[in-house]
């Protein structure tokens, strides 16, 4: 019985570290809401693309998703949505949603920063604001310090994010 009651114990806490990296952000799983919700709250929007075969889309949510610096600046500035980057398929990633063929990159994990009228939110002396693969915290901080300073060069004094 103790065994069984171990065993247990150990599915239920592996089954809630797994998904520890949403707690407390509300991720979007709908991009037409994800744009709305940046419209209405004047943010710019953190667009995470996963794919089920992906081996550093799970990677990069538990090590970095669940980083309390990384958690704090999503709730200030960002609408975070997360999409499978599957094209012409219905999501194959669980409580995922499906990624507009439009946005659809050639690797995952991928990054976009965008604005709520899907304006790309460059980087300096890139051309756009996706970012592929895994990196360290500090480096997407940074990333998302970019794409913050364009967000209000673009968009100036109307967007308030201290909402």
């Amino acid at each position: 019985m103790k065994k069984l009651l171990f065993l247990l114990f150990v599915i239920i806490s592996g089954l809630c570290a797994e998904n520890e990296w949403k707690k407390g952000l509300d991720w979007q799983h709908e991009f037409d809401e994800a744009v709305q919700l940046a419209n209405y709250h004047n943010k710019p929007i953190f667009m995470f693309l996963e794919s089920r075969t992906c081996f550093y889309c799970p990677k990069l949510k538990e090590e970095i998703f669940n980083q309390k610096e990384f958690q704090e600046k999503i709730k200030k500035y960002f609408i975070p949505v997360i999409l499978d980057n599957s094209l012409d398929a219905d999501s194959d990633v669980e409580n995922t949603g499906q990624c507009p063929p439009r946005l659809t990159v050639s690797m995952t994990p991928a990054i976009y920063f965008m604005g709520p009228n899907e304006e790309k939110l460059s980087r300096k002396g890139k051309k756009h604001m996706i970012i592929y693969g895994m990196w360290d915290l500090k480096q997407m901080l940074a990333w998302m310090d970019d794409a913050i300073k364009k967000f209000e060069k673009l968009h100036g004094a109307k967007y308030d994010f201290k909402k």
